[in-house]
């Protein structure tokens, strides 16, 4: 569903456009607003595919008010509507990078026209942004770089959330096929393989989707990681299993080969092997990345978080935590 705004200071026209608009399947008016301050104000703190703009209001401008969006978010699509049928002001709109405008009165047929069109181009960038990050994802799979993977994910949420802005059932469904294609591409060794929804169901309300899905792509990702290196050395699923159940303990290498009869050498050279990381790399980049989804969805302190996964020192914690996302974990949590 595309989320639209309509800013006319003229309420019946505002009115008008809310019913013609809701005709046209896949769109939605989330705001009706008579100014263009307004517009500008919504647009900072929503996420807003379209917005129909008057020129003429009190106050600003449509084409300021335009201007002022387009600096905060540029993917926005705007069509101005005027009464005033002047070639000047079209150019000036055009200059504005408005997508088209349109003289009044505006009839529905002009409106579903313009939709129709919008749906048809954001589909497809939609499909090309999709599968180009889903190829992505497998060729860093294929590579075998978990440490390419860690810093991948959040630059391809970033990108597939851009593209989705404010749909997010559309969003949870498209995240679900590439999870579902992801778990597809490894051949289980077991017969009847789990589902994702099963392995990592996705929640109904999202909240900060754009930090859940990294978390969960990022879960997902790593479950293929496992089950690829596994499929080439079966002593990896003990190594895995005891890893999950102790993830949040002080464990290192030598827990690990004393818990799961493996010597060292041989558990670094296949892990480097299937990983491109050492054993000890991974751990951290598994920690590190619970200790970001601890602060996006809890209150927990930064020492609470670090004797959480383990950590004695939150000194020692804070230092391995700026080596992975180079920033502190002070900054990290600020910016949140």
């Amino acid at each position: 569903m595309y989320g639209v705004l309509i800013a006319d200071d003229e309420p019946l026209m505002r009115a008008s456009l809310k019913v013609m608009i809701s005709k046209v399947e896949g769109f939605e008016v989330l705001y009706s607003v008579g100014s263009g301050e307004q517009a500008v104000e919504i647009c900072k703190n929503n996420k807003i595919d379209i917005v129909f703009m008057d020129i003429m209001m009190p106050g600003e401008s449509g084409i300021e008010s335009s201007k002022k969006i387009y600096t905060i978010n540029p993917s926005t699509t705007i069509f101005i509507v005027s009464s005033y049928n002047s070639f000047d002001f079209a150019i000036e709109a055009l200059k504005t990078k408005v997508k088209e405008y349109i003289s009044k009165p505006v009839s529905f047929s002009q409106i579903e026209k313009l939709l129709s069109n919008y749906k048809d181009e954001n589909q497809n960038v939609k499909s090309e942004i999709e599968g180009n990050k889903y190829d992505s994802l497998l060729l860093i799979i294929k590579e075998k770089n978990y440490k390419k993977m860690y810093y991948e994910i959040p630059k391809i949420i970033d990108e597939i959330c851009s593209s989705k802005k404010s749909d997010t059932k559309l969003l949870r469904e498209e995240f679900m096929q590439i999870g579902e294609n992801l778990i597809n591409s490894v051949q289980l060794l077991n017969k009847k393989p789990k589902k994702l929804n099963e392995l990592f169901p996705m929640e109904e309300d999202l909240g900060n989707e754009k930090r859940f899905l990294e978390f969960w792509l990022f879960k997902v990702m790593n479950y293929v990681f496992q089950q690829n290196s596994i499929k080439k050395y079966s002593i990896l699923n003990d190594v895995f299993s005891y890893i999950e159940n102790n993830i949040e303990e002080e464990i290192g290498l030598n827990e690990i080969i004393n818990n799961c009869s493996v010597s060292q050498g041989y558990l670094s050279r296949i892990f480097k092997r299937q990983f491109n990381i050492s054993v000890m790399e991974y751990l951290h980049m598994r920690k590190i990345n619970m200790a970001k989804s601890y602060f996006c969805f809890t209150d927990l302190s930064i020492t609470d978080v670090a004797f959480k996964l383990g950590y004695n020192e939150s000194s020692y914690f804070s230092k391995v935590f700026k080596k992975y996302e180079n920033t502190t974990v002070y900054k990290y949590k600020k910016m949140l």
